[in-house]
């Protein structure tokens, strides 16, 4: 049994859900199997994916590329819209955008757009939608 069915086989629900979705990382080979799963697992553990690149990385990491794939950032972005946080989403098309088209603008402004990350801004709004559509999804 991984983290995945034991957070569904006890009912978990909201924070706890999340907190365990976190064991990911340290059994990350259900990533491999993560189609078998209800959409909004994935959904959960791309969002700890991108909290944690965006803590230990920066924004142009996560707008570039990251890891060599833009199914990242695409599944990045629907997740963010699954979850609400459609404010988030548009923050990071418009810093790719300015990126793709004037690198030298996007290093300007580069802490307006962080600065404006509702993760950052709002954490307690980012993961409150997160918890909610974990509870939608769950029901």
């Amino acid at each position: 049994m991984n983290f995945i069915d034991k957070a569904l086989a006890d009912n978990l629900t909201g924070d706890d859900f999340l907190q365990a979705m976190a064991g990911i990382y340290s059994e990350s080979d259900v990533r491999d199997i993560l189609s078998k799963y209800p959409a909004f697992i994935a959904d959960v553990i791309t969002i700890i994916d991108y909290d944690t690149a965006l803590n230990m990385d920066e924004l142009s990491d996560i707008i570039t590329d990251y890891g060599n794939s833009q199914d990242k950032l695409a599944a990045i972005l629907t997740a963010l819209e699954h979850c609400g946080l459609t404010d988030e989403a548009d923050i990071l098309r418009e810093a790719k955008a300015l990126w793709d088209t004037d690198e030298d603008q996007y290093e300007e402004t580069y802490s307006d757009f962080s600065d404006r990350l509702v993760l950052f801004s709002d954490s307690d709004r980012f993961w409150d939608c997160v918890r909610a559509y974990i509870d939608a999804n769950l029901t």
